[in-house]
């Protein structure tokens, strides 16, 4: 917008307006501006909240999924036939909640972010979606499969020997109120793709 501390000289009433300008996140100086039509988005009733929420929202530094998985990378790897287990490494940028806020005009907004659910691709087709983080794979489980009834997520196994990319995609829940208004939203993270390696199963004879 172009605009001026006052109005021109030749000013007279209904040529042009003074705006308290601010925006969020960022100092302006000057406050009281002179402008000969309306800053964008200006209604005159109010900041954008979804703007600020949206704002808030980045203050948040969401994250995708803190990726744990069994067979471990970099490991002999799995087995065909045996099950695969994920999880989500629990903090607040990975699983929420966070909040966060941000301020224009003298109006806050609030919102608070949670972890709705993970989508989970692990090539050729598969895919489970967990709507909680997932429990880490303990030895003591042996080859059991993971149980969703129990919180553990993954699936039962791959048919084929080979090397598969797991990839994660968190789905974030974001609740917001402020202004005497209240709203959701959502928004995605990706994770970088883990690579495990799949082989047959060794049997030792006599």
């Amino acid at each position: 917008m172009q605009a001026t501390t006052g109005a021109p000289a030749d000013w007279k009433p209904g040529d042009g307006s003074f705006y308290n300008v601010t925006c969020p996140g960022a100092p302006v100086a000057g406050g009281l501006m002179w402008s000969q039509n309306p800053p964008p988005g200006f209604g005159g009733a109010g900041p954008d909240l979804a703007a600020l929420a949206e704002e808030a929202v980045t203050k948040m530094r969401l994250l995708g999924a803190d990726v744990g998985i069994a067979p471990a990378p970099g490991s002999k790897g799995g087995s065909v036939g045996l099950p695969v287990w994920v999880w989500n490494q629990t903090s607040p940028r990975t699983t929420g909640p966070v909040s966060a806020s941000a301020t224009a005009m003298g109006v806050t907004v609030t919102a608070t972010a949670r972890v709705r659910n993970v989508r989970w691709d692990f090539g050729k087709g598969t895919s489970v979606n967990c709507p909680f983080p997932g429990k880490p794979y303990l030895t003591s489980y042996g080859a059991q499969a993971p149980d969703k009834g129990r919180g553990q997520c993954g699936f039962a196994g791959y048919t084929k020997t080979g090397e598969y990319t797991v990839n994660a995609t968190t789905t974030w829940a974001v609740h917001w109120a402020g202004g005497g208004q209240q709203g959701d939203l959502t928004t995605t993270r990706d994770s970088a793709g883990v690579q495990i390696r799949i082989g047959e199963v060794q049997v030792v004879g006599q």
